[in-house]
């Protein structure tokens, strides 16, 4: 485990995110469009299905010579194209190579793409930028999340992410299932913590007892004792 997981706490919670979205697009922008060339000639991009994030997910090019627009609406083809084949090769290339490489350079094409699929294809295809995106920068797959109109598919993407977060950073994990209020129903949340215990007791005690007191951490704390009381003296130091 890393000094990153100490740090999971630190970051924003989910007001302030909210609070990003609507008033402080420009910050976000500057993150996500820092190696954006406005001198790259490029076709007009299509209407965005989610003007509100269009400001803040803007496409960052990264190869000053290619026409980013034109690729991205490539890519988000082949894409959508491997959703509805029944070919595995077809899709694990969309997800394993072009729908990394988009996000990379168009994150608003990502966000447009998923915004037009239904049904389980959309499930499937959130599901997926979902695992890639919260590993590559949280705060703005928070954001993205948290856009979602409808409840379910909000903390569907939440126990998403924060399933994938635990096996890197399980600091986060626990961040991001309180933020969306996710994992306690089911106990995942209490599972993700006692196997951090487990692993590496005297780190995740040190981060739980920097967490605000209130009945939610009181019940990990309890779940990281009980891990303590079964190991041996040798395991505890």
């Amino acid at each position: 485990m890393t000094e990153a997981r100490e740090n999971g706490g630190q970051r924003k919670t989910l007001p302030a995110i909210f609070a990003l979205t609507l008033v402080g697009a420009g910050t976000l922008v500057l993150f996500l469009s820092s190696g954006r060339n406005e001198n790259v000639a490029s076709a007009p991009a299509p209407p965005s299905a989610h003007p509100e994030l269009a400001a803040e997910f803007e496409p960052r090019a990264e190869a000053p010579h290619r026409d980013l627009h034109e690729t991205g609406r490539q890519r988000q083809l082949e894409i959508e194209r491997a959703l509805v084949s029944n070919n595995p090769q077809q899709r694990d290339a969309a997800f394993g190579v072009l729908l990394p490489e988009l996000l990379d350079v168009d994150p608003v094409g990502v966000v447009e793409l998923v915004a037009r699929q239904e049904g389980e294809a959309r499930n499937i295809l959130r599901d997926e930028v979902v695992r890639l995106w919260i590993r590559k920068d949280r705060d703005a797959a928070v954001i993205w999340m948290a856009s979602f109109e409808n409840e379910g598919e909000r903390k569907a993407s939440a126990a998403v992410a924060m399933r994938t977060l635990a096996a890197i950073n399980p600091a986060q994990a626990v961040v991001v299932a309180e933020e969306f209020d996710v994992g306690r129903d089911d106990g995942s949340l209490e599972h993700i913590v006692q196997i951090w215990a487990t692993e590496n007791i005297d780190e995740c005690t040190r981060w739980l007892e920097s967490r605000p007191d209130n009945p939610q951490t009181t019940q990990l704390r309890a779940r990281v004792e009980q891990v303590r009381a079964e190991m041996s003296p040798g395991q505890r130091n």
